[in-house]
């Protein structure tokens, strides 16, 4: 089998590795990307986009650039032809095809500061954004539920804890953050803000593994290490593990089964019954991207690493300094790193040999790169480009 691999072409290891198909689609129409990690899942593996591929990267151009406005802003999520920047003072919707404003929502920078990501949910946008401290110490957040189509509020709800990552899967809203007086993550009914359940421990990335998320820290913010399996709707335990700490990464694509991070080393940990199984040392996982046959690890030293899905062993690694400040993300088989100096390497994920790209000077976030087209912000605009 081996002998095998080593005679692919590098188009057909592509295809295997990243599912890329063989007939780019034609330009224009409807991109989706719900979520920072593209799905619940936070593989931040596109599979689907078809036009910017290897072969085509070079030819990006770019396509317009928004007014700089806005301080904070995040990386877009996309859908249903429009294109939702989030930033410190609200939401700022676009039209996908020609960036024109479409809609503006604005937050009280007086009340309220330091926005979650944004999500998309069934023509709905959700983000948590946390509440001025009255007193130090204290910590509260507001969940903002607006319609996509219009930013108009369908409702919003009041949370107490401190919010830093959020998850919506399942008709739930989990957020999560360290507080000192509150739980660290809780959970809410997407439809009305009805409370669900309160865990007193994080969720450090948001990943569902069909419909069960990984919380982990210390008990009570003092007490010993422990990391818990939950159903996100009933936040139920169904496995406790004691005296670890596992930081959730993503899940597979079933949701059987979560890569975590623990200590230096990336481990397998069953979604159902809590298994663990090693899978490579010596890593230092920050972030993962997870595609059909290899996963492709950030370091929290700066360097990423391509790994056999099945057997955790190095294809290879690449040093990119910085590069542990975002996360890396697959789409159409190009790998795009984000590193500090606001560079963006585009990358051959079967190699890792360096692209000829675009520099998308200024980059701040992680690249969204949907149905031919390649989002950029700078922290206070959007930059497109396309082919």
């Amino acid at each position: 089998m081996r002998h095998a691999v080593k005679v692919l072409t590098a188009t057909a290891v592509l295809a295997a590795t990243v599912a890329v198909p063989a007939t780019p689609a034609a330009a224009g129409g409807t991109g989706w990307w719900s979520m920072s990690g593209y799905l619940v899942s936070n593989s931040a593996f596109n599979p689907n986009e078809t036009s910017v591929t290897v072969p085509t990267v070079a030819n990006l151009k770019l396509k317009h650039t928004g007014s700089p406005a806005r301080t904070g802003q995040r990386a877009p999520v996309v859908a249903d032809g429009l294109v939702y920047a989030l930033d410190d003072s609200g939401v700022t919707a676009t039209d996908e095809v020609t960036g024109a404003q479409k809609w503006r929502f604005a937050l009280d920078p007086e009340k309220l500061t330091l926005p979650t990501e944004l999500v998309h949910t069934a023509g709905q946008l959700v983000f948590a954004v946390n509440v001025v401290a009255a007193m130090p110490g204290s910590s509260s957040s507001e969940i903002f539920v607006l319609d996509a189509p219009t930013g108009t509020v369908v409702r919003n709800f009041d949370d107490d804890g401190a919010s830093i990552q959020i998850l919506v899967d399942r008709g739930v809203v989990v957020v999560s953050g360290e507080s000192r007086y509150a739980a660290d993550a809780r959970a809410y009914r997407l439809a009305d803000g009805q409370s669900l359940w309160r865990h007193d421990l994080s969720m450090e990335q948001p990943v569902s593994a069909n419909g069960r998320i990984l919380l982990s820290g210390n008990v009570g913010n003092a007490g010993p290490l422990t990391s818990i399996i939950i159903d996100i709707g009933t936040g139920v335990t169904t496995q406790t593990t004691a005296d670890r700490a596992y930081r959730p990464l993503a899940s597979d694509e079933a949701g059987t089964k979560f890569y975590v991070g623990w200590g230096h080393s990336l481990q397998v940990l069953d979604a159902t019954t809590g298994a663990l199984t090693w899978l490579a040392s010596n890593l230092y996982p920050k972030f993962v991207v997870v595609t059909q046959s290899r996963l492709y690890v950030t370091s929290s030293g700066g360097t990423i690493f391509a790994l056999n899905r099945g057997t955790g062993a190095i294809i290879w690694s690449k040093s990119i300094p910085g590069s542990e400040s975002q996360r890396a993300i697959i789409a159409g088989g190009v790998l795009y790193v984000t590193a500090k100096g606001n560079r963006v390497h585009a990358l051959n994920p079967v190699d890792g040999a360096l692209l000829n790209a675009p520099a998308f000077t200024g980059t701040t976030d992680q690249l969204v790169v949907t149905y031919g087209r390649v989002y950029a912000t700078d922290g206070t605009k959007l930059t497109v480009y396309g082919l």
